[in-house]
């Protein structure tokens, strides 16, 4: 399964949000977005969410639903957390989706399930919100912002349910905090100015077992070609001629790939290591 985006742009009178963004997303990954206030992350994820349409550009997915939570996470107070579910469940009808009681025992809501959700404090809303996009079984979700008002064991009980899901699904999130970003996905993607300027695997930043090369070439490369070389462990692209390569750390690759690349009558525009500081990163 594959979410990708194609030269999306979007414009708010003379303000470009979004400029010819290229993005593509596999299945299993948990990708982090990050961008400085008013980079356009929530207009990223609205598109990819089918909520917003671009100005040019197409968005498309091997699956065929998508699980959208805003950052405002509207919900209505009036009701009660098991009747809005119910309520969700009965305009979403579909043979695939999980039950109520599934999703209120995998988020944790059955101390609140009787409450209202006027009742309820901003941790279980955000739990509600969730609870209400998995109701379809998406292939595709989408969360903005949705650590916002969660204590530290709230955040750690979330991030294990996010890991939990992320095996057959594509999950993409944005968050301010870089520390929750590093420690829930294993995929980061930096907006600024428009395109996605930086795009890089993460690790552990007490696994030392493996580096990150970042190749940017004139043009696209066989990527069998690159995986050929001992010491590679996986490789990534954004859909460019940019590759984000893993390596271990044993082993020194990039004599290896510049005579690949040579091999292949291509040029090498920039190779370097990369670490996983999001802190280096974003600034």
């Amino acid at each position: 399964m594959i979410l990708s985006a194609q030269d999306i742009s979007k414009s708010y009178g003379s303000n470009v949000v979004l400029d010819e963004l290229d993005l593509s997303l596999e299945q299993g990954e948990i990708v982090g977005l990050l961008g400085r206030n008013g980079a356009g992350k929530s207009t990223l994820l609205k598109i990819l969410a089918g909520i917003n349409i671009p100005d040019t550009g197409a968005t498309s997915i091997d699956g065929d639903r998508v699980g959208y939570m805003s950052e405002r996470n509207p919900l209505y107070p009036h009701m009660y957390v098991r009747e809005y579910l119910d309520w969700i469940t009965s305009i979403r009808s579909s043979s695939s989706e999980h039950t109520v009681d599934w999703v209120i025992e995998k988020v944790g809501l059955q101390e609140v399930a009787g409450k209202k959700i006027s009742q309820l404090s901003k941790g279980f809303r955000q739990r509600v919100g969730l609870a209400a996009t998995l109701l379809p079984n998406p292939d595709v979700i989408i969360l903005d912002e949705p650590i916002n008002g969660l204590d530290p064991i709230q955040i750690e009980q979330y991030r294990n349910l996010i890991k939990s899901i992320a095996k057959d699904k594509i999950i993409i999130l944005s968050s301010h905090l870089m520390q929750e970003i590093e420690a829930l996905c294993d995929r980061v993607l930096l907006l600024q100015d428009g395109k996605i300027k930086e795009d890089r695997l993460l690790q552990n930043a007490s696994d030392q077992s493996k580096y990150i090369i970042t190749l940017t070439l004139n043009n696209s490369i066989d990527e069998s070609l690159l995986k050929s070389i001992e010491g590679v462990i996986d490789i990534m692209s954004n859909g460019t001629a940019q590759y984000i390569i893993q390596v271990e750390s044993e082993r020194e690759v990039r004599t290896d790939i510049f005579d690949i690349i040579v091999q292949s009558d291509l040029k090498i525009l920039d190779m370097h290591k990369t670490s996983s500081s999001l802190q280096q990163m974003f600034t």
